[in-house]
């Protein structure tokens, strides 16, 4: 599927499409059992509840870069990881040094960690438990989303949408099965509980057994998600939200570049070549489980109430993980070292409440959102980290040799407690009929409480006010043009100077303004958008002869600027596409260890994705579809330079997917392929830790509605 592209794409815009679902002829609609939904759609509040942007305000009076990707589109694509959904969304590229762990950026700058929520809250047990099959859409908000949601990075945040009951009576059932032993079943079955519709059920199930591409690993899951929604009144709504994850997993490790990214004198190594021990592989354990409520009132057309509560328990282990530390001169073996067995086992609270307003104060229209939230995050570890080195020859391999850490090394125990209140304010302010201003801002307290092996470290405390300004311009009914300034707030309080003393948070600064267009009736979307990062208060390993080891000094800054375009157009009936492109150019622009005006690691200058879609409309054939994507991303540095250390660059790639749908009665059969051309190639790489990505897979389900 992957067709190699070179060293980079030209520096000019270059609108990528991606087609959107079809949904069929208008005479043939009541035989295709498929809901269909907007794909990717730029700002936009597609449904009642939707909360990326927590406030119900029109696409075009929306002055900050929103990108939505649909139920459907990552139906139709096949997809079932975060990661790969992703590719769908301008300014989204890989991020993934463990390999198996899904990893991404946004707009140039990390976003793996403590930018993940679901419903609106914080999901903040970093496993990988998000399911794709029980979500009505994914939200990506480009940029610091610190004004409403608190701590969090300079890059955005992702916001995964779980199915709601609704109010129509329906059981969907399909089976797929496909590359590296895939089977898998999923249910999702909705009914009303009583006739006149207030309360209503669902219940997204799904069992999937399947090994991956690398060597002596795979996954077992079974996961459920139930909700219930209560309707008392027509101003009154409340969903009851569950979600339970059980992953048996024999995880894989990284490779080295030498031998896959890098040449090796004794040849390639194949991306399959596990690195942890055949006989004895990895193994892992996640164990989640959730419920809460979102929860809507409103008291009339000007004052509505809504509230958002999750707590969460999981826990987590795994034991036999091997990870390269060491290359042998000859580049023909690699020593390991030995992560486990460790073991997690924590809980987490989250609950959100707002209170919104809509009044006038002479010529101006006011939308006021007011909010509290509080989260609280406990959790405790053991763990054994074993160096070694445990070598393997990667030409010859011998497995069985590595059953268990050496008995002394002693353990490790870690125990955290952190926690975060907040209070937002924001004002939506509409000038006449064509401007709007939003102005608001956040202040937040966050701290947290670190225990080392039994010694309990001070509690660090944070605060930080993270402002946000907004405006729009309406040229016309379906164009507007927008602007927006943001800060972001990111505590970093596990970090130590050398004196001993923590660091204070990160920050960062955002400056963007676009053009949107968004018809009235959906046939065209699209958004182009200029933007700067700037990220604040860097941390960077203290290199002074008197610094103590593992400590760090605030002399970082790097910074992003770029473009990105997004877009969706129903061109004709059948058709529909999507677009998104971004360019890049992100770089270190302050410290005292790497090279100022180097280019950031993991970052390409280019990024594009397509995804076209086709639906025969009449005839014999109606309903008989197909789709064909492509996604690009240029060139980009392994690391980032420093003084004393040039990096080697991964290459240019091209990823070249196509499916085929057929529905028929209240029947649907779909096959996917990715990566056609069976590219090899690697997202993300150290000399010790590179990614390889997938090669060719298939997959074909088979579905039916009753």
């Amino acid at each position: 599927m992957v067709a190699h592209l070179g060293l980079g794409l030209p520096a000019v815009v270059i609108l990528c499409l991606s087609a959107v679902p079809a949904s069929g002829h208008e005479a043939d609609t009541e035989n295709v059992p498929m809901r269909r939904d907007d794909i990717v759609v730029s700002g936009h509040r597609v449904h009642e509840g939707a909360i990326a942007s927590k406030a119900d305000i029109p696409v075009l009076e929306t002055s900050q870069a929103i990108s939505i990707l649909s139920e459907q589109l990552l139906e139709d694509q096949g997809v079932r990881r975060l990661g790969d959904a992703l590719f769908n969304v301008a300014g989204v590229s890989r991020n993934n040094s463990y390999g198996f762990f899904d990893g991404f950026n946004i707009r140039g700058f990390n976003a793996t960690s403590g930018a993940t929520y679901l419903d609106g809250l914080l999901d903040d047990t970093g496993y990988g438990t998000s399911e794709i099959a029980a979500l009505e859409r994914v939200e990506v908000v480009k940029g610091p989303a610190s004004g409403l949601f608190g701590q969090g990075p300079l890059s955005g945040i992702v916001n995964l949408v779980s199915k709601r009951p609704r109010d129509e009576a329906f059981l969907d059932m399909s089976i797929a099965g496909g590359s590296y032993d895939l089977f898998e079943m999923q249910v999702d079955g909705n009914a009303p509980l009583v006739a006149d519709g207030s309360l209503l059920a669902r219940l997204t199930a799904v069992y999937r057994n399947q090994d991956f591409f690398v060597d002596y690993s795979g996954q077992r899951r079974i996961f459920l998600a139930p909700s219930l929604t209560w309707k008392p009144g027509p101003d009154t709504s409340v969903t009851l939200l569950g979600r339970y994850v059980d992953d048996k997993i024999n995880p894989w490790s990284p490779t080295t570049a030498y031998g896959t990214a890098l040449p090796n004198p004794n040849g390639p190594v194949s991306i399959k070549r596990s690195i942890n021990d055949g006989k004895y592989p990895a193994v892992q354990d996640n164990d989640y489980w959730s419920v809460g409520y979102v929860a809507d009132h409103k008291f009339s057309d000007a004052i509505a109430v809504h509230q958002s509560l999750r707590y969460q328990d999981f826990h987590n282990s795994w034991d036999n993980w091997l990870f390269i530390s060491s290359i042998s001169p000859d580049f023909r073996s690699v020593g390991r070292f030995y992560y486990g067995p460790f073991e997690e086992n924590g809980e987490y609270f989250r609950v959100d409440t707002n209170l919104s307003l809509r009044f006038a104060t002479g010529p101006l229209s006011h939308y006021v959102l007011a909010g509290l939230d509080y989260g609280h995050r406990d959790s405790d570890q053991t763990n054994v980290f074993d160096p070694g080195p445990y070598w393997l020859d990667l030409y010859n391999p011998v497995y069985g040799t590595v059953s268990a850490p050496n008995p002394a090394v002693p353990g490790t125990t870690y125990a955290s407690v952190t926690k975060q209140r907040g209070f937002y304010l924001q004002d939506h302010i509409k000038v006449g009929e064509r401007l709007t201003v939003t102005l608001g801002g956040r202040w937040d307290r966050a701290s947290s409480a670190i225990t080392n092996n039994g010694t309990a470290n001070p509690e660090v405390v944070d605060t930080a006010f993270s402002p946000r300004a907004g405006a729009t311009l309406m040229l016309g009914e379906s164009v507007s043009l927008y602007a927006n300034y943001a800060k972001s707030f990111n505590p970093q309080g596990s970090y130590r100077a050398s004196d001993g003393s923590t660091l204070p948070p990160e920050r960062g600064v955002n400056y963007e303004a676009g053009i949107r267009v968004a018809r009235a009736d959906g046939s065209l979307r699209a958004m182009a958008t200029l933007f700067e990062l700037t990220r604040t208060n860097v941390a960077t390993s203290d290199l002074s002869p008197t610094a103590a080891p593992n400590t760090y000094v605030l002399t970082g800054e790097q910074r992003t600027r770029g473009i990105e375009l997004e877009g969706g157009w129903r061109p004709m009936p059948g058709v529909e596409l999507t677009a998104a492109y971004s360019y890049l150019d992100a770089k270190v622009t302050s410290d005292s260890r790497l090279l100022v005006g180097a280019r950031l690691s993991s970052v390409p200058r280019h990024i594009v994705n397509l995804w076209g879609r086709y639906t025969i409309q009449q005839g014999p054939l109606a309903n008989l579809g197909a789709g064909l994507g492509v996604h690009h991303e240029s060139n980009r540095p392994a690391s980032t330079a420093s003084a004393t250390s040039t990096p080697f660059y991964l290459k240019g790639y091209a990823l070249v997917d196509a499916a085929l749908f057929y529905r028929f009665d209240d029947w649907s059969v779909q096959a996917n392929i990715r990566n056609i051309f069976n590219e090899r190639y690697f997202p993300t790489a150290s000399l010790t830790r590179t990614t390889p990505g997938e090669p060719r897979t298939f997959m074909i389900s088979l579905a039916r509605r009753f």
